[in-house]
């Protein structure tokens, strides 16, 4: 983080930073969010207490420890309308019941795909799924973003490659190999990159201009989503992708 003493953008920075340590839901104490954008306790205890003003986080009842707050959901609802998920909601319900696969629509934001929407909204431990955010080099949803966009040797270059199992890409080099063969065959695979256990096909979603807006992904267990049957997902898949694409940008 930067030093102490600075303008108002480095306060901006500063409470977003505390704000981003929330990504992954759950309830954080002082002293965790703290360490983790590393500046003083009081520091960031000013931070949270202004981001509790904004109604951006609140104190659990029961702790004293702080979480999402509801002016987040509702800029969350409001992204949500802005790019018309609920009118895809439908497809995807109807693509996890045909394929027993999970469905969802991805976005992406930085170095990380976000997901929008998906076919279920938490996973069996009560985690939720809704703006879950994957690194883009171990999702197959992110490397379908990146191979059908202007993605330059340079922006591949800063990606972080921490994430994922053996399986993922380790480097830019690894990387590019992947995502030219991605394109070739015209879908993205994730093959237990991300989770041991768990395959996922992706797909571009692309606009009138040919723009890649989002990303349609399709996740299974290794057991359903055998090698033999991968073209039974990925061509159920291209169905609902266009279906997808018609609804989202030629309505």
């Amino acid at each position: 983080m930067a030093r102490e003493g600075g303008d108002g953008v480095q306060t901006v920075a500063r409470a977003l930073a505390v704000l981003g340590c929330f990504r992954g839901g759950g309830e954080l104490g002082i002293t965790e969010l703290s360490r983790r954008v590393e500046l003083p306790a009081s520091t960031t205890h000013r931070l949270v207490t202004a981001l509790i003003g904004a109604g951006f986080l609140e104190k659990s009842p029961t702790s004293n420890r702080y979480r999402i707050g509801g002016a987040l959901a509702e800029y969350g609802q409001i992204a949500y309308r802005q790019h018309r998920i609920y009118l895809v909601e439908p497809h995807l319900e109807q693509l996890a019941t045909t394929t027993g696969a999970s469905a969802s629509i991805a976005v992406r934001h930085g170095n990380d795909m976000v997901l929008l929407g998906t076919s279920r909204w938490r996973e069996a431990d009560g985690h939720e799924l809704q703006g879950l955010r994957i690194p883009l080099h171990a999702s197959a949803l992110g490397r379908a973003l990146l191979a059908w966009s202007d993605v330059s040797e340079e922006e591949l270059a800063r990606l972080p490659f921490t994430d994922g199992t053996e399986r993922a890409p380790t480097d830019p080099a690894g990387l590019a190999k992947e995502l030219a063969l991605t394109r070739e065959r015209g879908w993205a695979f994730n093959d237990e990159e991300l989770a041991a256990g768990f395959r996922t096909i992706g797909l571009p979603l692309r606009d009138g201009e040919g723009r890649t807006r989002f990303a349609l992904g399709l996740r299974g267990t290794t057991a359903l989503m055998i090698p033999e049957r991968l073209p039974f997902f990925v061509d159920l898949a291209k169905v609902t992708a266009d279906e997808i694409a018609a609804v989202l940008f030629e309505s």
